[in-house]
């Protein structure tokens, strides 16, 4: 097992340990788990180097890794809708989100993976101009992109990095997964996170994939993840799951 490396998105930080814990047919000392932007890990995979299972906050990845054989398997691990995370004593609604966020009085952030070339950090942003008719420019500059750039420090050791980022760098309203906003609020009794119009809603599906070389173990980690029982845990953290969600397998060598 020592040989068994797990990629995942940065947002999976916390998330992942506590998913082989409830599976708990893994050792966690016995593997290596590696945190990144999912396009920069998706390169890494691409250029050969070692990843037993991969899990992707952009299914296109793991979907495009199963076209070239890289991976053995892949599927949509779930949804992560963007929502709002504010401070608690704002008195912010769903009805009222849209107010809060084009009101340059507010300072704005916006959850990013920063260095991932092919993520999307402005799609919410973009459909926040078009629905208030709202300059998108304007929007765009006065928005800190606050995860995952060089520039920001992390949070202290076991701390979640988005309650700690609201916390210290005087944001006001914060753009992010709803699995972040369960993390950030749960560590912060000062925050709360509040569901977007959906006219705004950004949906991201995640992906997961498994190599060839993958061991026994990580193969039954992968369905389990699928499973109802994966699926349920990942719900309690924020996820939605797909009906009908299968698993797609590489061609390669068949």
């Amino acid at each position: 097992m020592s040989d068994q490396v797990i990629m995942a998105a940065g947002c999976m930080l916390r998330l992942l340990p506590k998913l082989l814990e409830q599976f708990g047919a893994i050792d966690q000392t016995k593997i290596r788990m590696a945190f990144g932007p999912s396009g920069s890990l998706r390169k890494k995979i691409d250029d050969g180097e070692k990843c037993s299972l991969f899990i992707s906050a952009v299914s296109k990845h793991t979907e495009a890794l199963l076209k070239t054989g890289k991976l053995y398997q892949s599927s949509v691990l779930g949804l992560n809708p963007t929502v709002l995370v504010c401070r608690s004593d704002l008195e912010i609604s769903t009805e009222t989100v849209l107010q809060f966020l084009t009101d340059p009085q507010w300072a704005l952030g916006v959850s990013t993976t920063g260095l991932d070339p092919d993520a999307d950090e402005v799609e919410t942003l973009s459909k926040l101009s078009r629905t208030t008719d709202s300059n998108l420019e304007r929007l765009i500059g006065r928005t800190r992109l606050i995860t995952g750039g060089r520039e920001n420090p992390n949070a202290p050791t076991g701390g979640n990095q988005y309650g700690w980022i609201m916390e210290t760098q005087d944001l006001d309203l914060l753009l992010t997964f709803q699995s972040n906003a369960m993390e950030a609020v749960a560590d912060n009794p000062d925050l709360k996170f509040i569901q977007v119009p959906s006219s705004i809603r950004a949906v991201v599906h995640f992906g997961i994939g498994s190599s060839f070389d993958a061991s026994s173990a990580i193969q039954k980690l992968y369905h389990w993840i699928l499973s109802e029982q994966g699926q349920n845990t990942l719900a309690q953290h924020g996820f939605r799951g797909i009906k009908g969600n299968h698993s797609s397998e590489s061609g390669r060598g068949q």
